[in-house]
């Protein structure tokens, strides 16, 4: 029977026996996990032990992408890269953009699944769903950029490259994955978990994309989608340089910006960031193939060569957790720091959150940081330049900060940990959770972790800031009405529910989440239309939500496999005692302890979670989930 859309691939590997093989599940497991994180969790759950650390040699790291990623349409550029996380000690996900998905595809295969350790640094070529093990010997200790560049002279300009820099190498915590220059897998430290298994690059080469089975649909929503683009707010202020990662000069006018670890709600110098300064170093579009959004732009630091230019591409968080969040003002250091964290293999999340609470524990008089160019202070661009390279190579003080923030306040103690800014052991993210309570809710109890993305944004609802075209196609999810961005309540709690269920489903899918509903051009009735031309599936916006239900409630099983419980559903002190010192509506306000553990078990009842935020037995039974349950709750 032909599938569309996917081969129904799944590749397995051992490092430690070099050896691999493809295993073929029937069409109702694709129908049941699709991709994405949903798909490498039921793997995760069934191919690895429980408790095991996240470097043992036991966990597996899984590139997948999904039964319509892949191709080369609008919002189709992501796949997901999962593992036990060395953060959080439970799931590990992240997505990322660029070509590096439509290359695994094209490789003969919808999912690369590696365990074991190898005895020395090593490469997997992959192409036409074979493997060789190539050694990498040479490679260990390069940058991504020097890496990148020797592996296109072997392998030629149309090969695709996941690559580890030394920061993975050195299994700093956060380290991550970065793709074809500049394109990172980046939160959870799924970089770390590639360097502890000696695998320095994964490349791909190949041709095989599975057919399609309306391509001409397919087409027509692309080209329906490049119109409508630049119609849509949002879309066009990804599409349009500086693009999505200039932002922090607007932030602050209707909502509080996160400042100096948190501890303020204003930046004096966001005026820094404006586009006109960011133009002034552009390099052009990283582009995703197929998508005409081209959301990534390229911003070189001054003084960049032809490969810093490649890898110069830049996320929109970067810019608040290295800008703001360390009290830089040089939007060229922002840059330089950019280009460091993907040359060495860095989160710039983590990273920048680990720094400011460095930064403020040496303002407390708890711990002061020392580099080269001087103690790690807010706003001291040089030294914090420094420290970036210090942490990849575990020199110095660097060696407890790539730790992470979680860690290495433990090891400090005293009343170090009231500063790290982490829930789970995953660093938060600039957008602040005390004047948007929908992002509050998800930083506390998503099982990844705080996200940026883990749900759309309450300054789009508010009733004063909101876009006006917001509530177009949030209505067909349920969302009715606005409500003020800092409410706290049980209704606030049904809109959380829908919209993260929503971007849940596209996770599962690995669809863009800047190209699709509810505030961007692709609705959720056109999401399922989508995954019909692509799979020949009769298939709904209802199935799609129940695909983002599923992953929350199988990742949840998970992190409780693993030992992660209900009471780190939360964040951290300082969100609930310190008041907003932003000035407006917001000034003052802070998250009431009570009112937001009462919502968190509101949340839990919604999904059918137990008290203690476990799935229910009939509601993993309800999900076609009842292999995951143990003989007694059958």
């Amino acid at each position: 029977m032909t599938t569309y859309g996917y081969h129904g691939k799944i590749l397995f590997i051992d490092l430690s026996a070099q050896d691999s093989w493809i295993e073929q599940p029937d069409a109702l497991f694709w129908r049941n996990f699709a991709g994405g994180g949903l798909l490498a969790t039921s793997l995760l759950y069934r191919h690895t032990p429980p408790n095991i650390d996240a470097f043992d040699p036991q966990n597996a790291l899984i590139f997948t992408s999904s039964v319509m990623a892949g191709l080369p349409y609008a919002g189709l550029a992501r796949f997901t890269t999962a593992a036990k996380s060395p953060l959080t000690g439970g799931i590990g996900e992240t997505r990322t953009e660029g070509p590096f998905g439509m290359a695994i595809k094209a490789a003969g295969v919808d999912v690369i699944f590696i365990t074991g350790k190898a005895e020395s640094p090593i490469t997997l070529k992959i192409e036409n769903s074979s493997v060789e093990f190539l050694p990498a010997d040479d490679l260990w200790g390069q940058t991504t950029v020097e890496a990148q560049s020797n592996l296109s002279k072997s392998f030629g300009q149309a090969a695709h490259h996941a690559l580890i820099g030394p920061a993975g190498e050195n299994l700093v915590r956060y380290a991550s994955i970065v793709t074809d220059g500049c394109y990172q897998a980046a939160r959870m430290g799924m970089g770390a978990v590639m360097g502890s298994k000696k695998l320095k690059a994964v490349v791909l080469e190949g041709s095989d994309l599975p057919p399609v089975f309306d391509p001409e649909s397919c087409e027509q929503l692309t080209k329906a989608y490049q119109q409508a683009m630049l119609k849509n707010p949002l879309t066009k202020w990804q599409h349009d340089p500086p693009g999505f990662s200039c932002w922090v000069h607007t932030h602050g006018i209707d909502t509080a910006l996160c400042s100096r670890n948190y501890s303020e709600g204003v930046f004096p110098l966001a005026d820094h960031y404006q586009p006109n300064a960011f133009m002034k170093n552009y390099s052009g579009e990283a582009p995703c193939p197929g998508c005409p959004n081209n959301c990534i732009k390229r911003f070189s630091p001054n003084g960049s060569d032809a490969e810093d230019v490649m890898a110069s591409g830049i996320h929109q968080e970067v810019t608040g957790t290295i800008g703001p969040n360390c009290d830089i003002g040089n939007l060229n250091t922002v840059f330089k720091a950019n280009l460091l964290c993907n040359k060495l293999g860095l989160d710039p999340t983590s990273l920048g959150f680990t720094l400011s609470m460095a930064m403020e524990w040496a303002e407390k008089g708890i711990k002061t940081f020392h580099t080269p160019s001087g103690d790690l202070h807010f706003g001291q661009d040089f030294a914090l330049l420094e420290m970036v390279r210090m942490i990849a190579y575990r020199e110095g003080d660097g060696d407890l900060l790539a730790e992470g923030s979680l860690r290495a306040a433990q090891k400090v103690g005293g009343d170090a940990l009231d500063y790290a800014m982490q829930v789970k052991g995953l660093e938060l993210v600039p957008f602040e959770p005390r004047s948007q309570t929908n992002l509050a809710l998800g930083y506390a109890t998503a099982p990844i972790g705080p996200r940026y993305d883990i749900c759309e944004h309450d300054w789009d609802y508010d009733t004063q800031a909101g876009w006006p075209h917001t509530m177009n196609n949030s209505r067909t999810i349920g969302i009715l009405e606005r409500i003020p961005m800092e409410y706290l309540g049980g209704d606030k709690v049904s809109n959380y529910k829908a919209l993260s269920t929503l971007w849940s489903a596209a996770d599962v899918l690995d669809l863009c989440i800047f190209a699709v509903a509810p505030t961007r051009v692709i609705s959720l009735q056109r999401m399922a239309d989508y995954l019909g031309y692509v799979t020949g599936w009769q298939t709904s916006a209802y199935e799609v939500m129940r695909l983002g239900e599923r992953r929350l409630h199988l990742m949840r099983l998970y992190n409780f496999r693993e030992g992660l419980t209900a009471s780190q559903d939360t964040l951290p002190d300082r969100f609930f005692r310190d008041p907003l010192t932003c000035s407006g509506k917001l000034k003052g306000i802070k998250l009431d302890r009570e009112k937001f553990t009462e919502m968190i078990q509101f949340y839990y009842q919604m999904m059918g979670w137990d008290q203690d935020g476990i799935p229910l037995p009939a509601t993993l039974v309800d999900h076609h989930l009842e292999t995951f349950l143990n003989s007694n709750d059958k």
